[in-house]
Order: C-alpha cells, then structure tokens, then sequence
C-alpha cells in the first residue's frame, strides 16, 4: 500500500508539470501582448501630445517650421519615442493672420516587440494625430 501511494504522488507530480508546460506559453503570450498594447497607447498618448504642442509652438507670432519640428522633435524624445517620425504642418510664421488655424500632425512607425511570436502582427504600427489650433 505505501509503494502505491508513491505512484500516486508521483503522478500528480507529473501531470501538473505536463500541465504547467501546455499552460505557460499561452499565459507569457497573454502577458506580452498586455505589455505590448501598454506600449502602444503610451506611444498614441505621447503623439498625441507632440501634435499638441506643435500646434501651440505653431500660433505663436514669431514661430517658424522649423521651432514646431523642434518642439514636437524634443517632445518625442524625450518620451524614448524616436526614428521614423513624420512631421507635418501648415499655417505657420508670422504672415498668418488671426482667426486663421495652425494644424500640426505627427505619423510615427512603432516598432512592436512582439511581432514574431503573433502570426500577421507585423514588425510595426502606424501610429498619427492631428492637433489644429487658431491663431488669436
């Protein structure tokens, strides 16, 4: 009777281990993927944020393309948020009259850590927004 009580736990032992090894990988693929979109809604909050601040940088009287590529360009940055970043802007400098609008829009290719392990995910995600303001 102890030798098949020693089975038994040997067993158990066993079919948890078999268990644990079918379970994990789709628990660590559960968490990436958590860890992931965490990532890309940082980085939309960010560029959202960006476009925001070029815009503000943009109605200024005295403001030029190049201080709103600045702004967003060191807002960017600084959030570890650099590489393949497209800025683009329209009704900026000091010929803009008041009441016109500053729109200010950023396009940035986020690389995703994750794209191997995730069939047809890709290697990246477009991420873009648009911030207008009116020059006063």
């Amino acid at each position: 009777m102890i030798f098949t009580h020693k089975t038994t736990r040997t067993r158990q032992k066993a079919q948890a281990i078999v268990e644990l090894a079918l379970i994990l990988p789709v628990l660590l693929l559960l968490l990436m993927g958590i860890v992931e979109l965490g990532r890309i809604f940082m980085a939309q909050h960010t560029i959202t944020n960006a476009t925001r601040e070029g815009a503000r940088i943009g109605t200024l009287p005295s403001s030029t393309t190049s201080d709103v590529y600045n702004a967003v360009s060191i807002y960017m940055n600084a959030a570890g948020l650099s590489g393949s970043t497209n800025v683009s802007m329209n009704n900026v400098g000091p010929t803009v009259q008041p009441g016109a609008t500053t729109s200010v829009t950023v396009e940035h290719q986020l690389p995703i850590l994750v794209g191997n392990l995730i069939p047809g995910l890709g290697d990246s995600i477009s991420l873009s927004h648009s911030t207008v303001m009116r020059h006063e």
